[in-house]
């Protein structure tokens, strides 16, 4: 295994502004990301020339195809780093952790590099001395047989045949081993120290490199003003919960100081020269969990909602921030939307009736705060029914299935069901009349049936549905009554927040319209959403209406309940 040199990473770690170049002493990292010496800071402003920032994803990386208008947050007017004078700048406590581990470890490199220079230089002298000296003769003789040869370069000759000479280094002796094949002496790695070293050192690395919220490998690390260091997607989901720094617990700035905040320069480039395949790999993790959840639909509780609407929302839930972030970083920035449980629970359903069918709610613009809430402007697009449901990271997630409305053709079914009921009706006059016995039931009607079961009036003979444009035209005579009995501000801001009242050529969308304007409960207005027929809509409607002006009675210029 290949283990980071500390040699490498220690050039790494000199301040760009000391000349002669040095280590940091007494590190600060600035706003811009880069990390100087305390005692080079004079000023707020970076000092170091030619200053480049590279801004962290604090701002959702919205696609270009995106149709969503954005606006970050802007910055509040004082600047947070004023709060703190130059002489009083805090330590980059993880920074100068770094300086101190790799300077030790390079220190124990080269220590380590001129002791194996020693042992093998000492090593060859022995296996050289030992060759020519004959066996069995003492040192002395062969020392005396040999010629005095002058060293140059130092002050004077030196005669290397003397004892005194000989001695003038001392040698460390090591016991004779016979090489084999298998035994030769252990290799030399100029660039650091050994493997058990290097181990030691990489451990303690990766435990310097590590932040402090997910226990993970540093990606795309950030460093707040009390000199604390996260990942950027860390910090960012810190502040969803509390303004908090999560280590010293001291009030950070507001969430827009961090939308153009740099990484760490110092930090990134050790990432990078140390680790660059196990930082590549964080990334594509990180990656692929922020696609894999938006594999699954999104779904806010809030209120109710029906297609062909605008809706404002105000997002200021952690769970729902991180929602709203994914969403806008999908290439179609959607999601869906319920309404909350009731209150009371309903008889062989339970709190969630009626919490199975929504509406798709498509982001048309965000409008970024600075404490990292947002309010955002979206449009209804379709209606869903929500096979299955899931939690990811708080918020609810759903698998969906659209719902659309069938080619309505309940004019003609209508039409022969009253044609159908007066032919029974007369038949049974005449044979009741002949034999006595009970007309027999109307013809079987399945589908209106079950569709019918929420309305109050069903069709029947003595009862013949209405047609399009007479329940239309109730919609009308209903409107104009909330007209003359009410303010015009009120329908004017009825206008306002449910768009403009459709057409009637657009029944579709006009029963919705319709639907959400009445004054009822939300819970009842929901049961339109599984209704796949206009018409059908609006006869749930006219019943709505016919049960309010049961309740209200319209006099001039006035409502009484």
């Amino acid at each position: 295994m290949q283990y980071p040199s500390p040699n490498i990473l220690l050039a790494l770690l000199h301040c760009p502004l000391c000349s002669p170049s040095r280590l940091l002493t007494d590190p600060t990292t600035l706003r811009c990301g880069h990390t100087v010496c305390s005692s080079h800071i004079t000023s707020d402003s970076c000092p170091v020339p030619c200053c480049s920032s590279t801004p962290s994803n604090f701002t959702p990386v919205i696609p270009t195809s995106s149709r969503v208008a954005f606006f970050p947050a802007t910055s509040e007017s004082h600047d947070h780093t004023n709060s703190t004078e130059p002489g009083e700048r805090r330590i980059d406590v993880r920074v100068r952790k770094l300086v101190e581990l790799v300077k030790n470890a390079a220190e124990d490199c080269a220590e380590q590099r001129d002791l194996l220079v020693d042992t093998y230089s000492d090593s060859e002298d022995d296996s050289d001395s030992e060759q020519h000296e004959p066996l069995g003769l003492p040192s002395s003789s062969s020392s005396a047989a040999r010629p005095v040869t002058p060293v140059s370069g130092l002050s004077g000759s030196i005669d290397t045949s003397s004892p005194a000479s000989s001695s003038s280094r001392p040698r460390k002796r090591r016991r004779r081993r016979r090489h084999t094949s298998n035994s030769r002496l252990p290799d030399f790695h100029p660039s650091g120290p050994g493997d058990a070293s290097l181990a030691e050192f990489d451990k303690n690395l990766i435990t310097e490199l590590t932040c402090e919220i997910c226990f993970m490998l540093f990606y795309q690390p950030v460093t707040t003003p009390c000199q604390h260091s996260f990942c950027s997607k860390c910090l960012q989901r810190s502040l969803d919960h509390s303004m908090l720094c999560p280590i010293c617990r001291v009030e950070l700035p507001g969430f827009a100081y961090f939308h153009e905040h740099p990484h760490n320069k110092v930090i990134l480039a050790l990432l990078l020269k140390a680790y660059p395949e196990s930082y590549d790999t964080r990334g594509q993790a990180i990656v692929a969990e922020e696609r894999d959840a938006r594999l699954d639909t999104p779904i806010f509780v809030c209120q109710l909602s029906f297609p062909g609407m605008p809706t404002l929302l105000h997002f200021f839930e952690p769970r729902y921030r991180l929602m709203l972030r994914r969403c806008l970083e999908a290439p179609t920035p959607t999601f869906g939307m319920i309404t909350p449980p009731r209150a009371a629970p309903v008889a062989g359903l339970g709190v969630d009736a009626g919490a199975d069918f929504g509406t798709m709610l498509e982001i048309r613009s965000v409008q970024m705060l600075p404490d990292g809430r947002s309010m955002v402007e979206t449009w209804g697009t379709h209606r869903f029914r929500i096979l299955e449901r899931g939690s990811l990271d708080g918020y609810m997630i759903g698998r969906v299935e659209r719902i659309d409305d069938y080619e309505d053709l309940f004019d003609d079914w209508e039409s022969e069901i009253e044609e159908n009921a007066d032919s029974s009706s007369s038949a049974s006059s005449s044979s009741s009349s002949a034999s006595g016995h009970a007309p027999p039931p109307p013809p079987p009607q399945h589908l209106l049936s079950r569709i019918m079961s929420n309305l109050s009036q069903p069709p029947s003979p003595t009862n013949p549905p209405l047609s399009t444009a007479a329940l239309l035209q109730t919609c009308h005579t209903f409107l104009e009554q909330l007209r003359a009995g009410t303010a015009p501000w009120v329908v004017q801001r009825l206008n306002h927040t449910y768009g403009p009242q459709p057409p009637d050529e657009d029944p579709d969308a006009f029963s919705f319209w319709m639907g959400m304007v009445l004054p009822i409960d939300e819970h009842e207005k929901a049961k339109l959403l599984p209704i796949k027929s206009a018409r059908l809509r609006l006869r749930m409607v006219v019943g709505w209406i016919e049960q309010l002006n049961s309740n209200w009675w319209f006099s001039s210029g006035c409502i009484v309940i």
